[in-house]
């Protein structure tokens, strides 16, 4: 049996919609086993939810899907295998969850097929799966990732991430589809605020480069999905409030929220207890974790194994 690890992701970080992800150092393991017959098994146990054994429809089960489709593209009918999935990171959440089935489904082709695709291809495959790149490139070669396409393939710049930062989640007890999430975003938006957002990307990038994180508190301002997406987080503004009052360097949604991600690099735990408190005043329960990022390349650890 074959194992390894897909991390957690947090995308659209600050002004980076669709563009700018990170991986951290919250891990979902897979099991993986290959079968005598034809059978494709899945099984997904969600450590953050008391061990709960999700119910798969094999329609949308991504990992399945994801495994079959690396066989698609390798011209090989798909073989039997077992797929176990042990989750740390709290599904549609804002945290990579789908991303990293995607991932994950795909590493276990490789690693069944014993045939690694092309990095370029292994991306390609996984967009079509997630629609955007910004959750699953960094969830296949760690960092922060600042993702763009070229012709028909994805590109990505990959930033190595300090360990002297820390990242702070608070994540509230109730989920918000992603789908739902975009259906609050504007057709169109004006040529001022897309200004805005270049000129917070640029500064962004800047910041994690250069490990200069006081730039982050405006950096991490926007206005192309935040502005829409906090109306259906009552508790934004003060989150945000709660962790730059206590030295967060900066603070926004991760990936479509619900999950509020803060950038700290001291008071970490008691940044964590104050950003909770919003929440708590109206009776929603919230955990929280603070992680680091995480530069772990899974592709390279793929094609280390042939």
């Amino acid at each position: 049996m074959d194992e390894f690890k897909v991390p957690a992701t947090s995308a659209n970080l600050g002004p980076g919609y669709d563009t700018i992800g990170m991986a951290l150092n919250l891990f979902n393991n897979f099991k993986v086993k290959k079968r005598k017959d034809d059978l494709i098994k899945v099984k997904v146990i969600d450590k953050s939810n008391n061990d709960h054994v999700l119910k798969l429809n094999p329609a949308n089960d991504l990992i399945s899907l994801a495994y079959k489709s690396y066989f698609n593209f390798i011209n090989q009918k798909a073989s039997g295998v077992e797929i176990i999935e042990t989750m740390q990171t709290p599904l549609a959440r804002g945290l990579g969850s789908s991303a990293s089935a995607i991932i994950g489904g795909l590493t276990a082709a490789a690693i069944v097929s014993e045939k690694v695709i092309e990095e370029k291809d292994f991306i390609k495959l996984a967009v079509l799966l997630e629609k955007h790149p910004d959750n699953v490139v960094p969830a296949l070669v760690g960092g922060l990732t600042i993702n763009y396409n070229c012709n028909e393939d994805y590109s990505y710049y990959k930033i190595n991430v300090s360990q002297n930062i820390s990242f702070v989640l608070v994540v509230p007890d109730y989920e918000l589809k992603t789908k739902e999430l975009r259906a609050v975003l504007p057709d169109k938006i004006t040529y001022p605020d897309a200004i805005f957002n270049l000129s917070r990307t640029a500064l962004f990038t800047a910041a994690f480069i250069n490990n200069e994180y006081q730039l982050l508190k405006k950096a991490m301002e926007d206005k192309i999905h935040q502005p829409y997406r906090k109306e259906l987080i009552e508790e934004f503004d003060q989150v945000l409030s709660k962790a730059y009052e206590w030295g967060a360097y900066g603070a926004a949604l991760s990936g479509a929220g619900p999950t509020i991600i803060a950038v700290a690099d001291k008071n970490t735990e008691k940044i964590a207890e104050e950003m909770k408190k919003p929440f708590k005043a109206r009776n929603i329960n919230c955990s929280s974790f603070i992680l680091k990022g995480c530069n772990y390349n899974l592709y390279e650890y793929l094609k280390g194994r042939h």
